[in-house]
């Protein structure tokens, strides 16, 4: 199955402010891949009008190491 053909398109009509039933429905939906992948999106998003750059993370950590308890 091609990814044109796995597309869904879920619509909802509303009048005045919505709840947010629908949107929590959907994005439980799709799984948290796709929600890492959205939020991901919007900080890169972010980032680039704020700044123009592309995020980076900081490179101050010089070792890690695994704790033991």
């Amino acid at each position: 199955m091609s990814d044109a053909q796995a597309l869904k398109w879920k619509t909802r009509l509303v009048r005045g402010y919505p709840g947010r039933e629908f949107d929590i429905e959907f994005w439980q939906e799709q799984g948290d891949d796709a929600i890492f992948q959205a939020a991901w999106e919007m900080v890169e998003l972010a980032e680039e009008v704020k700044h123009g750059r592309k995020p980076s993370f900081q490179r101050s950590v010089t070792e890690l190491r695994k704790v033991r308890r």
